[in-house]
């Protein structure tokens, strides 16, 4: 296993959470409505939570000595609520494979504090998953 592929991995993971606080702002602002108003919260309160992870994973990957990704992972925009949770919670179910993965990289390359962050981000994204997809059930 080696330091650069983890490296890249941890890149991906950063242009996802870059692209997914740039995707959570732009829903948010395209929310309307009442049935909307709480979508638009909690996508705003997610942004914040997602932009924590991405400047983690820029420390960490500037500490393994690589360079820092600043491109967002591109993303589709539905036009309406029910196309938007259903992106989100299968983007946020790609989150959690890809976090889980990279933190058997960690494992593997004796990093347990990596591993273990990774692992507690892999079930923060897991969390948003499930109360975007009780928001979808609501609809």
């Amino acid at each position: 296993m080696s330091k650069e592929k983890l490296i890249q991995g941890l890149n991906d993971d950063l242009a996802a959470e870059l692209g997914t606080v740039i995707r959570y702002t732009y829903q948010a602002a395209k929310c309307y409505g009442l049935q909307a108003a709480e979508l638009r919260k909690l996508l705003r309160e997610e942004a914040e939570d997602e932009l924590g992870h991405a400047t983690y994973l820029m420390d960490v990957i500037q500490d393994l000595g690589g360079e820092p990704t600043t491109t967002p992972k591109s993303f589709d925009k539905p036009s309406d609520i029910k196309g938007m949770l259903e992106l989100n919670i299968k983007m946020e179910a790609e989150d959690v494979v890809n976090y889980l993965a990279h933190a058997k990289l960690a494992e593997e390359l004796d990093l347990p504090e990596l591993k273990m962050k990774l692992e507690e981000m892999a079930a923060d994204e897991d969390g948003h998953g499930r109360a975007l997809r009780r928001l979808l059930k609501g609809l």
